[in-house]
């Protein structure tokens, strides 16, 4: 009887999983089909504005299916989150790495912000994962904000120093302010302006990095990567 009994349920066990599945895909494949779905979701609602049922329906598959793969809500909300985090460092701070010019690095900085600003799904999906349109109460989810937000703060406040140390950059106190102040211009651009004209989102951000540059001291020439 056991062994029926534990062959039944590896029968059940199976036939869920497959039942998990889009039909013609892995179980990862469609995995990742739920997080595209639910993204752009989170991003405009947040995570108190869209339910596990409204995104079994978009996904089309049944709600058991969704918790197949993703234990709760707040778990999904967390692999969408790091797909927006995937998306920053993308568009703008991995285009800055392997530039060794300070001044370069901030003004791809600025370059980036814009190209974001340009890109249709940036649009409806900053609200949800810049502010907390929902929920906050996860240790993980509010780590991972910190985690996103520091990263980026220490990664901009060693380009701001390294300038400073080899004369390009001139401004007094630690680089820390400073580095902060980039990460509220990208929030604040972001957030205000993805639904602006293309030529203006061009003319505020050259405005931008114009008055920006000259508040570090920074003395305009030809710069070389």
């Amino acid at each position: 009887m056991k062994k029926a009994g534990l062959t039944g349920l590896l029968f059940l066990r199976r036939k869920y999983k497959s039942m998990a599945r889009i039909s013609g895909k892995t179980a990862n494949e469609t995995r990742q089909h739920i997080i595209d779905v639910a993204y752009p979701l989170f991003g405009l609602k947040g995570f108190d504005g869209v339910s596990i049922q409204q995104i079994s329906v978009r996904a089309e598959l049944s709600k058991g299916a969704l918790y197949w793969h993703f234990k709760n809500k707040e778990v999904l909300y967390f692999e969408c989150l790091k797909q927006f985090r995937h998306v920053l460092r993308e568009k703008i701070f991995i285009p800055m790495l392997p530039i060794t010019s300070p001044a370069r690095q901030l003004s791809l900085f600025f370059s980036g912000t814009k190209d974001l600003l340009k890109d249709p799904e940036m649009v409806d999906c900053a609200a949800g994962y810049f502010l907390d349109m929902g929920r906050g109460d996860s240790a993980d989810i509010t780590y991972f904000r910190e985690r996103i937000f520091s990263e980026s703060e220490s990664f901009l406040s060693e380009v701001l120093e390294k300038g400073r140390e080899i004369g390009r950059f001139s401004f007094d106190g630690q680089p820390i302010p400073i580095a902060r102040s980039l990460w509220v211009i990208m929030e604040g651009c972001i957030l205000q302006m993805r639904r602006q004209p293309a030529e203006e989102i061009e003319e505020t951000m050259y405005a931008l990095w114009d008055v920006f540059s000259k508040g570090v001291g920074l003395e305009m020439r030809k710069e070389k990567r």
